[in-house]
């Protein structure tokens, strides 16, 4: 199975960094010590055995976010609390100017509408622009085609396991079905690619799922993109609003372990 091309792969990987961030609530990125704001939080807890507990703090400055999962698991019996700590966090780099803050507003009005099955689709050429940026955002090379001469792919992207990815691009309140899979997958075998991405401002049929497991079977691997994926990765690229937890998970994991650690009840 290949792994996933949408998603955030310029995390830093220095645990003493992160370690220092959680501790202090201070972006490494300003000069100035700017503290962190949390933007938003989830705390579970049962009281006895087991706690977890999510945040999600970003800079007003420069958009840097950090992430953390601090969880404290005790098995029954014990007199001990297993402790772990992962993070991650990543600074949002500057790239090619994308649509104005009123073309923003307008497509992520539009995306919502269509997530519900209504409404219209004026921005289509400021969704391609965007998916592009946030292809860019996740470090990779990409480029958008020619408007009338795509064969069907709006965005290609270049990468450095796979070669060219192409993006399929569909905005319309309507679910995108098999036939639009299909047609995708042609145009992969004729090229000879065999990564893809199928990404709409809607969601995407039933069927449409069985048919990307046969399609995997032969070879082709398609990654599925639906609108509320997007919506989530919009707002890290061009950061709109500050982030929240879903929108954060959804691209990127906080996997650095920072600390694993047995506790005396």
């Amino acid at each position: 199975m290949a792994s996933p091309v949408w998603q955030y792969n310029s995390h830093t990987q220095s645990a003493p960094l992160l370690t220092s961030v959680f501790r202090n609530s201070f972006c490494p990125c300003c000069a100035c010590s700017q503290a962190l704001a949390v933007s938003d939080r989830y705390d579970e807890s049962d009281g006895r055995r087991y706690s977890k507990y999510i945040k999600v703090m970003c800079c007003a400055l420069c958009g840097w976010w950090f992430v953390s999962k601090d969880t404290w698991d005790s098995a029954c019996g014990l007199d001990h609390t297993l402790h772990i700590l992962t993070a991650t966090g990543a600074a949002l780099r500057t790239f090619s100017p994308g649509p104005s803050d009123a073309q923003l507003t307008i497509l992520e009005g539009e995306i919502r509408d269509h997530l519900l099955g209504k409404g219209t689709s004026a921005e289509w050429a400021a969704l391609e622009d965007v998916t592009k940026g946030v292809f860019r955002e996740f470090g990779y090379q990409a480029r958008v085609t020619a408007r009338s001469k795509d064969g069907g792919i709006d965005v290609i992207v270049d990468h450095a396991e796979f070669g060219d990815v192409y993006a399929q691009v569909k905005h319309t309140r309507n679910k995108v079905g098999v036939r639009v899979l299909r047609e995708l997958i042609g145009t992969m075998a004729i090229n000879g690619t065999t990564n893809s991405l199928l990404v709409t401002s809607s969601g995407f049929t039933h069927g449409l799922s069985k048919e990307k497991a046969l399609a995997a079977q032969k070879g082709f691997f398609v990654e599925l993109v639906d609108g509320n994926r997007l919506l989530a990765s919009l707002n890290l690229t061009y950061r709109r609003d500050p982030p929240t937890i879903s929108e954060v998970m959804d691209v990127a994991d906080p996997n650095i372990q920072l600390i694993i650690e047995e506790v005396k009840l």
